[in-house]
């Protein structure tokens, strides 16, 4: 090769690598160019984010000291109200605590069988007792107890529904067999003075306690229905209308509900007699 040529080549390849150069300048020139446009844009909405952060939490504490205030008015309305009823916030939140377990309390006897509600029946008694106290607060007068008072009403009442009237096992007659007999086995009573407690659970089916048939089904009570009295020893009428009626005087009624084949005389009555109770 002439070295007019090599020269000439030598030369290109300078004007090539001095373009390469500055065509690299150029977009590393660009690529600044671009990132700081990009940085300031970034930066804006970065100022314009803070401010209206700014402003959000601004119109913030307003809402709440707004919220605040209108809290302070109610508040000191409820103080009206506790007054009125002489009353105050610890006694009123205690008693919704107090309703709001009778109410758990009832939840779980409804998640029991019909025969183990009936084995707890007295609770349920408990529980309508209790309500009928805290009845007589004035506390009873606020619309949320009174709604909370019917709402556990309904629940009781649901309860009542699916507890049955009473518990029995049965037991055939066979012949040979007296009421005095029956109540004797150990399997039935285990005590043949309680024979009066089989003939008053079957006196639609016994006219007469001292006939009994084979083939009779009789039922033996192992419980005590929700309107019953089971009477034990030492009881008369009027003492048992003061147990269950709160009032001795109501005797008669007791006496009225139960004279068909239970009583011989009205002042007469027996341990293990199971008599109805009147609403």
């Amino acid at each position: 090769m002439k070295v007019k040529e090599i020269l000439t080549l030598s030369l290109v390849a300078a004007l090539l690598l001095a373009a390469t150069g500055l065509y690299a300048q150029d977009e590393r020139k660009i690529k600044m160019d671009e990132y700081k446009a990009q940085l300031a844009e970034t930066q804006a909405r970065e100022a314009a984010a803070s401010e209206k952060a700014a402003q959000l939490k601004a119109e913030n504490t307003d809402l709440e000291n707004q919220i605040a205030e209108v809290q302070g008015q109610i508040d000191a309305e409820w103080e009206e109200v506790y007054a009125l009823l002489g009353t105050d916030k610890a006694s009123v939140e205690a008693y919704r605590a107090e309703l709001a377990g009778m109410e758990e309390q009832l939840d779980g006897l409804a998640a029991l069988s019909p025969e183990e509600i009936f084995q707890r029946k007295d609770e349920i008694k408990e529980i309508e007792a209790k309500i009928a106290e805290m009845k007589e607060s004035n506390i009873a007068m606020l619309t949320e107890m009174q709604n909370k008072f019917a709402e556990l009403e309904a629940k009781i009442a649901a309860l009542r529904d699916k507890m049955p009237k009473n518990m029995f096992d049965q037991y055939t007659v066979v012949k040979g067999d007296y009421l005095w007999k029956i109540s004797k086995m150990e399997d039935i009573y285990g005590d043949p003075y309680q024979w009066i407690r089989i003939y008053c659970s079957n006196k639609d089916q016994i006219k007469n306690p001292d006939v009994i048939k084979p083939e009779q089904v009789l039922n033996i009570a192992r419980g005590v229905g929700e309107n019953e009295y089971l009477v034990v020893k030492g009881d008369w009428l009027s003492k048992i209308a003061e147990t269950v009626l709160n009032d001795p005087a109501k005797w008669t009624k007791i006496y009225e509900a139960n004279k068909d084949g239970v009583f011989s005389e009205a002042n007469l009555i027996f341990p293990h007699q199971v008599l109805v109770i009147p609403q």
